[in-house]
């Protein structure tokens, strides 16, 4: 929760100083009755009273009411207390400079003492002010995103100057458009006044020359020599031109407003600088890894149809393994870089249906009979798992691509598990997972497995790591996840997990 702001008034009360005068009056009146109904012998003791009630006065009102005072009061004493009482007329020398010399100091004291008055009160709201902006500036670098920031900033400007407050930024078509606040009072005959603030840099808008029979206050908010905004703020109808008295207040917050759409493009700037580094990056390595995977099969391709085309050629079957093992290669990278772009072009689109996983499993091995040949696998399924929802195109080459990556990462002979069942709990889910006793997961990649391209420093050539993140890609599509942990006993285990749904019926097929 944020700091709350000082407010100030931009409304004045036109009747605070009439109860000043109307204050004046009184307390000159009751000291004149105080007069009356003692009866003094001298003259002399009511001027100190009439002086200490100058004083005191002075130090409640404003500088008019103090004059007022000094000489109402003058008036009062000359009239009901030095004689002849009821008359104006002084018939003593001492007695006129007495009444000069007391009308002097009361106007003087009062004078000094009204105006240390005002040099208080304005020091008491300068440091209110500085508060305010220094509680902004706290509350804006708590701030955790740039709109928070706004809202922060749009929401303490209301609370300062009782209005309504929006920032007005450049859109991507070159418009000035309320990125908050009160949209709806940014109309047409206002746009012209915040346009007006925006292209030359200068205030618009109410008690502005610019453009001043307009509703809000337009201020520029300038950075580096540029407009990087403009800060509207929506008076009520009763405000009068005391935005003037503020201006450091309304500056001070421009200011940080401005600092914050500064750092806000500058943050944007550095992000897509550094996307587009990675993009380069990536395009770099997509291509140093496409043009190496190519090259093995191409050439394995381009050396047996040459010896096919030897006359005393005879180990014919071999020379076409061979051709059948590169192009299965070349098959299985161009189906990866495929499925890399449709899981980042966004068109893959799963289409659930009932399918048996014992099914799915059988024609993954299938797939992956070639490189599978060296490694003992072994399939656990319950007897009684019969159907689950998945998409089978996708969930079969998840499970081949993890087959290929135990064959990928495992000396031969070391067995591969293959486990599905039923994961029992609040939110049931199927789980297939395959296990390996190789070396296991490298601790530098544990946090980057399915990160496409992400291969291992001992990894064995070939591949360009896209396998797991296509697992990942296909499994999220499902509304499934995909873990990857250490064997218990040596090696690497992958687990998908999907969520279980019962069927109604079982289909005849």
């Amino acid at each position: 929760m944020h700091p709350p702001v000082h407010t100030f008034e931009l409304t004045e009360r036109k009747t605070s100083q009439v109860r000043e005068y109307v204050e004046v009056f009184v307390v000159v009146c009751a000291v004149t009755v105080a007069a009356l109904y003692v009866a003094p012998t001298s003259h002399l003791p009511f001027g100190i009273v009439y002086l200490i009630a100058v004083v005191t006065l002075s130090m409640r009102v404003g500088l008019g009411p103090v004059i007022f005072a000094g000489l109402f009061s003058a008036l009062m004493w000359d009239l009901f207390v030095i004689p002849p009482v009821g008359s104006l007329a002084i018939t003593s020398f001492e007695d006129v400079m007495m009444l000069g010399t007391y009308v002097i100091v009361a106007l003087v004291t009062g004078r000094s003492n009204a105006r240390v008055r005002q040099q208080e009160r304005t020091e008491r709201i300068r440091e209110q002010r500085a508060s305010a902006l220094l509680q902004l500036a706290r509350a804006l670098a708590e701030a955790k995103t740039f709109e928070e920031a706004i809202t922060i900033a749009l929401r303490q400007s209301d609370q300062l100057f009782k209005g309504r407050s929006a920032l007005l930024l450049v859109s991507a078509e070159g418009q000035l458009r309320p990125h908050g606040g009160a949209v709806e009072l940014y109309h047409d005959e206002e746009r012209a006044a915040g346009e007006w603030a925006w292209k030359q840099g200068v205030k618009a808008g109410r008690f502005t020359p610019h453009l001043p029979r307009v509703t809000g206050h337009y201020l520029p908010l300038l950075r580096a020599r540029s407009v990087v905004g403009v800060l509207a703020i929506y008076l009520p109808a009763g405000a009068v031109a005391n935005l003037p008295a503020l201006q450091d207040l309304l500056d001070g917050l421009a200011a940080q407003v401005a600092m914050q759409i500064e750092r806000e493009q500058l943050r944007v700037i550095t992000e897509r600088e550094k996307l587009l580094a990675e993009s380069e990056k990536l395009h770099r390595t997509l291509l140093d890894s496409v043009s190496h995977e190519l090259r093995t099969p191409l050439a394995v391709l381009s050396a047996a149809t040459a010896k096919l085309g030897a006359p005393k050629e005879a180990n014919r079957v071999e020379l076409a393994l061979e051709i059948s093992t590169a192009t299965n290669r070349l098959n299985r990278l161009v189906a990866n870089l495929l499925n890399l772009n449709r899981l980042e072009s966004g068109t893959l689109k799963p289409r659930m249906d009932w399918c048996n996983l014992r099914d799915l499993i059988n024609d993954a091995l299938r797939n992956t009979a070639e490189v599978l040949k060296d490694h003992p696998v072994t399939v656990t399924i319950p007897p009684g798992m019969l159907l689950m929802q998945a998409d089978p195109a996708l969930l079969e080459q998840a499970i081949t691509n993890l087959l290929h990556n135990a064959a990928f990462h495992t000396p031969g002979g070391t067995p591969v598990r293959i486990e599905g069942g039923i994961r029992r709990g609040p939110e049931p889910a199927i789980y297939i997972s395959i296990s390996d006793e190789g070396p296991g997961l490298a601790a530098e990649l544990k946090d980057a497995l399915f990160v496409k391209f992400q291969r291992g420093r001992q990894a064995l050539p070939g591949g360009l790591g896209l396998g797991l993140s296509i697992v990942r890609g296909f499994v999220t599509a499902q509304g499934g996840e995909v873990v990857a942990g250490d064997n218990p006993g040596g090696g690497a285990v992958f687990s998908i997990y999907l969520p279980y749904h019962t069927p109604e019926t079982v289909p005849e097929e």
